[in-house]
């Protein structure tokens, strides 16, 4: 009886290793294409072309959410820090918008009459500084900074096709701002785009990414598509891996993984040196991969109308899984650096969703920023403070939620 028991507990030891180490349906959103991820502290939230769905516990389970959204087909999203929001989204009407309570409601941005043209699908969002970029089906557009009197700027010199070149990636590495559209890959040279795509067999370009000192574009379309690398910022590519449809490229740490329409996940530990499948557990329909995302926890892989996907992250990267810590209180770290030119950052808790208030002021007083008015969500958070035009001096930051209230001093030296 003893031995039984013990082949019993050893078969479900087996059984739970076997199943963390493949892929599972989350069960949800079915019956949608799952087109992009963000994740922005405990929550990971999916753009699908059906609306926006959330999960708050690694993708366990998911919910509908995204109320004032002008457009259900999400293909867009993009998490930021330092601002009076979290998220960004664009839609495939041309709207971009944004949300303070991580993507629960949503208002226009900057607002809803400063727009891009309906046919202006979004298709990708970055930023560089205070500059937000989006890549659309009719060429890239500049926010200069973000006030509620910004206006999106057609930014198309330099693309082939001009304002009609599809561009389906955009990314920031190192202050350089790069595109992927379907005429290749692009390097802003000042106010023109200047093209980078020499070595590319494939111009059609789907996916943009960075590792390290390499740049990762992946192509689409027959027999020419596959992953390209560039050891040198984009001046000369090299094909890693042939892939006829690369919909999607997510870099953790320095593993790339790689999604296919058709032939599910790939993944190079050696920076795109060799290359392995990684699609035990999935089934037939979960081979058409859209989308990846990964929190510190798992990987996700969002489909063609098969769900989400998730799978350990420590079993794909060799880097063990970080654990969700959740305060059980409130609380207000002291900023980093301290003292501090021209940037800080500052961290606090929160135990439970609550209102939340952060605020600099001066010695006498005067509100002088807002670096967070709004519904947070459980979980550590950290905002940056850019006292750019600001003289030396000594200046103070206070958190308000609930019944907590607590202030601490910065100091700016110049």
């Amino acid at each position: 009886m003893r031995l039984l028991v013990c082949l019993h507990i050893v078969a479900a030891v087996l059984f739970c290793q076997r199943s963390s180490a493949q892929w599972t349906n989350t069960g949800g959103p079915p019956s949608r294409a799952i087109q992009c991820f963000t994740v922005t502290d405990s929550n990971i939230l999916a753009g699908t072309d059906g609306g926006l769905v959330r999960s708050t516990n690694h993708g366990g389970t998911w919910a509908n959410t995204g109320g004032g959204l002008p457009y259900t087909n999400i293909r867009a999203l993009f998490s930021v820090t330092s601002y009076p929001f979290n998220v960004v989204a664009g839609t495939m009407n041309g709207r971009i918008s944004m949300s303070s309570d991580y993507g629960s409601t949503w208002t226009g941005f900057p607002t809803d009459l400063v727009q891009m043209p309906n046919l202006a699908h979004i298709n990708s969002i970055t930023k560089n500084n205070s500059e937000f970029w989006a890549g659309t089906e009719r060429g890239i557009y500049l926010l200069p900074q973000y006030y509620p009197l910004s206006t999106w700027i057609p930014w198309h010199s330099g693309l082939v096709s001009g304002e009609f070149t599809v561009v389906r990636a955009m990314l920031e590495k190192n202050g350089d701002i790069f595109a992927g559209a379907n005429s290749g890959v692009y390097k802003l040279n000042g106010s023109t785009w200047v093209p980078k795509s020499t070595g590319l067999t494939n111009t059609n370009v789907t996916a943009l990414k960075s590792v390290g000192a390499y740049l990762i574009a992946g192509t689409s379309g027959g027999s020419t598509g596959g992953v390209f690398i560039s050891s040198d910022n984009g001046e000369n590519w090299a094909l890693s891996k042939p892939d006829a449809w690369v919909t999607s490229i997510l870099t953790v740490g320095s593993t790339i993984f790689v999604g296919s329409f058709g032939d599910g996940v790939w993944r190079s530990a050696n920076y795109g040196s060799t290359w392995g499948q990684i699609n035990d557990g999935f089934s037939s329909s979960a081979y058409y991969v859209m989308s990846l995302g990964a929190d510190g926890q798992y990987i996700f892989a969002g489909t063609n109308n098969a769900n989400v996907w998730r799978r350990s992250l420590s079993q794909v990267t060799g880097v063990e899984s970080q654990p969700s810590l959740q305060p059980e209180t409130f609380s207000l770290k002291q900023n980093y650096p301290n003292p501090f030119n021209p940037a800080t950052t500052i961290s606090f808790g929160v135990p439970r969703k609550s209102m939340v208030s952060l605020k600099v002021f001066d010695v006498l007083g005067h509100e002088l920023a807002i670096l967070v008015n709004g519904v947070q969500q459980p979980g550590m958070h950290t905002v940056q403070w850019d006292a750019a035009g600001f003289p030396s001096g000594v200046y103070f930051y206070r958190l308000q939620a609930d019944s907590f209230d607590e202030s601490k001093k910065l100091l700016l030296l110049r």
